[in-house]
């Protein structure tokens, strides 16, 4: 109840009992007197009455005076001085009460409880200080896993059995990012759906076999499965599970989920079988001509000049295209090869084990291979592994090799000498020569690169070991010192926001309890939109709309939407005072057609927080029959629920209620700034609700609806 609804309670109780007490009093006194007696006092009535009168005005208005004064220096600054030692011991310990109008014994009491307030503020930074301390501990840790989970090369999300995502990295998110517009897909984030983003079936299928593998004892759990998103984008999808202890029993309580894109790779192995077949069909004609023009050569010895002049013609003119077409083929293989080549760290002795492997498997040839422990190289391992197999090829087509040597040394220039031998045999130098200079990569614009310019382009040399003539008995490449800076390129840097996760969501109920479930364990959308003026119902449209999300209780500065609209109207000069906003930034901005669905998407499954929320739901009700959108999301206001914990505070506006829970403003009158700031001022606002009994949604949902201000219309 109110304290001026309580004040007229109280007052007008009192005057009614004064002048109960009175009327009883003149009742009584006038049925103790005798008939005589009551008609002469009858006569003196008009004497006697001003002055009972007159007392009885006076004494009401003493007695309004001392109830007012009551209320004003006692009851409204007790209940102020309440609600400012709520928010000292709940949210911000260096408030203070000051009270303006107040009795000495109240004013006194404030400043004992100042006091009590300086004496926690410093027992605040104590236990903050240790806080800090430990917090520093988290953070480093926090940071190893921010640098583990940015330095893996797949995306990495980590869900509960439910498929809420607990954690996910950038890897991760940016393999969704590019899906934003894609209607059907949904967003990724913590607390949100994985079955939003990836396909429910094989996921769901995948925890089943995950759950009877781990029943069954098996012990390595892995499911591997393809997907494909509705972009295009097709994934390798490793599933892990992790456990817990749950009454004694060890049980699969979420899984690892590791994505890995094989788009660019399927395509490659798709264009590779298209040149192997484009080459098989293309050359059957050429083939069927030359071996008809050889058969009938054979089977016909007399054949006259011209006939035989005829043929060879034709096996001359088959043969040049079925060259043309090998030409073609071998260079859009090399184009198909350049989908693998990258430069990467490889240690030598790495290096000749898989050149040693490869070879001994694909020709059945002894190798033997030397380098020294610890050397770095920094190359194409695909290109230079590809390089040296085809050398092999030709030497074995060419020689018949048994033998190969491969030895690794440093010479005084700190560079890397390969050599490679093939003892007892020797090789034509033209044949080295063809394997130099033939191409087997491309670059990143497409160039094709023969082995040499691969080498090359490591700033590396090939040099030939010949015999005496024009024979050869093994190559050396020289390859360069490594940079030592970039030894260990493995990526280091850690992004702004490279790991996001809340393990808090492994105990996260069904959304069917969302009514009951705790304020601090849900999840909000906190929005606010700057407009091009205060009538919405008037034409007025968004000219910017900006959230953020809050998860358990925390504020996800990164994940939020900042968008500015085309209103495609006029933005009238008193709006842009307020916000800011040049309406020629406007322009070639998206639509709110187009950008309500992105903010649907964002928003769903979360309840709604905005400062003054009717206004700007009213706006995005307007947008329902334009965009088929309907918020029917729970909406909370922190307008509304200021008015309920402080309902004695003289203001309640966002600058206000932020001066209050200490909540430092930044970019006010941006959409997102005062979404950020309503979002800062609603989490504070949680532990004030509870104090007043107010813990889940549904309780704050009734409390706000008993506001004086939930009347508002636009």
């Amino acid at each position: 109840m109110k304290p001026s609804f309580k004040y007229w309670i109280f007052i007008s109780a009192i005057y009614f009992a004064v002048i109960s007490i009175i009327a009883a009093s003149l009742i009584g006194s006038w049925s103790s007197l005798t008939e005589a007696q009551q008609e002469a006092l009858g006569q003196m009535f008009t004497k006697l009455v001003p002055f009972p009168l007159l007392g009885t005005i006076t004494i009401m208005f003493i007695i309004g005076a001392l109830v007012n004064l009551l209320f004003n220096d006692y009851i409204v600054p007790t209940l102020k001085l309440a609600e400012s030692s709520r928010i000292i011991t709940s949210v911000n310990p260096e408030h203070r009460a000051h009270l303006k109008s107040a009795s000495k014994e109240i004013q006194y009491l404030a400043e004992i409880i100042n006091q009590f307030a300086d004496a926690f503020a410093d027992l605040q930074c104590d236990v903050a200080g240790k806080i800090s301390a430990a917090q520093a501990t988290l953070d480093e840790e926090r940071t190893r896993l921010a640098a583990l989970m940015s330095e893996l090369p797949h995306g990495v999300i980590v869900c509960n059995t439910d498929g809420q995502v607990l954690l996910y990295n950038q890897q991760a998110q940016e393999l969704f990012k590019g899906n934003s517009g894609d209607e059907k897909q949904g967003l990724l984030g913590l607390g949100r759906s994985i079955f939003s983003i990836l396909e429910r079936d094989p996921i769901v299928h995948g925890l089943e076999m995950l759950h009877k593998c781990h029943e069954s004892g098996r012990t390595k759990l892995v499911n591997h499965t393809m997907m494909t998103l509705h972009s295009g984008l097709c994934l390798r999808v490793n599933m892990a599970p992790f456990f817990s202890e749950q009454e004694e029993k060890t049980v699969i309580s979420g899984v690892v989920i590791t994505l890995e894109d094989m788009t660019h790779q399927i395509q490659a192995e798709n264009r590779r079988d298209e040149l192997i077949q484009d080459l098989i069909d293309g050359q059957q004609k050429e083939m069927a001509d030359i071996r008809d023009a050889i058969t009938t050569i054979l089977n016909r010895p007399q054949l006259n000049p011209d006939e035989l002049h005829k043929y060879r013609l034709i096996i001359d003119k088959a043969s040049q295209s079925l060259q043309l077409k090998v030409n073609e083929a071998r260079a859009n293989y090399a184009l198909h090869l350049n989908s693998l080549n990258k430069t990467e760290n490889v240690m030598a002795e790495n290096l000749l084990e898989v050149i040693s492997k490869n070879i001994r498997e694909r020709f059945d040839i002894k190798v033997s291979a030397l380098a020294p422990h610890g050397v770095w190289l920094q190359l194409d391992t695909y290109a230079v592994v590809k390089g040296i197999t085809h050398l092999v090829s030709l030497l074995k087509a060419e020689t018949g090799i048994n033998d190969l040597l491969m030895t690794m040394t440093s010479n005084d220039n700190q560079e890397t000498e390969f050599v490679i031998v093939w003892p007892e045999t020797s090789a034509k130098l033209p044949l080295i020569t063809t394997w130099e200079t033939t191409p087997l990569i491309t670059d990143a614009k497409g160039n094709l690169l023969s082995f040499q310019d691969t080498i090359e382009h490591l700033s590396g040399r090939i040099t030939l070991l010949s015999d005496e003539g024009d024979v050869c008995s093994g190559v050396m490449i020289v390859l360069p010192p490594i940079n030592p800076d970039r030894r260990l390129a493995i990526q280091n840097v850690i992004e702004h926001r490279p790991i996001s996760y809340e393990f808090d969501l492994f105990n996260r109920g069904d959304w069917k309890e969302l009514a009951e479930t705790p304020l601090r364990k849900l999840t909000f959308v906190v929005f606010d939109t700057e407009t091009t003026g205060l009538n919405p119902s008037q034409g007025d449209e968004i000219i910017q709309i900006g959230a953020i999300r809050i998860v358990n209780g925390q504020l996800l500065y990164h994940e939020v939407i900042d968008q500015l609209v085309d209103p495609k109207r006029f933005v009238p000069p008193e709006s842009v005072a307020i916000h800011g906003i040049d309406p020629a930034l406007l322009k070639g901005q998206p639509t709110i057609n187009k950008v309500l669905p992105h903010f649907y998407k964002f928003a769903e499954n979360s309840v709604l927080v905005a400062h003054n929320a009717a206004f700007d739901m009213r706006f995005l009700e307007l947008q329902e029959e334009k965009t088929g959108l309907v918020f029917n999301n729970p909406v909370l206001d922190t307008l509304l629920l200021s008015s309920v914990i402080h309902p004695n505070q003289d203001t309640h506006s966002l600058d206000g209620v932020a001066e209050r829970l200490n909540v430092t403003i930044i970019g006010r009158h941006t959409a997102l700034g005062d979404a950020i700031v309503t979002g800062e001022v609603f989490v504070k606002m949680i532990p004030l609700l509870e104090a007043q009994g107010i813990y889940t949604l549904a309780d704050a949902m009734a409390a706000e609806s008993e506001s004086p201000f939930a009347k508002v219309a636009y």
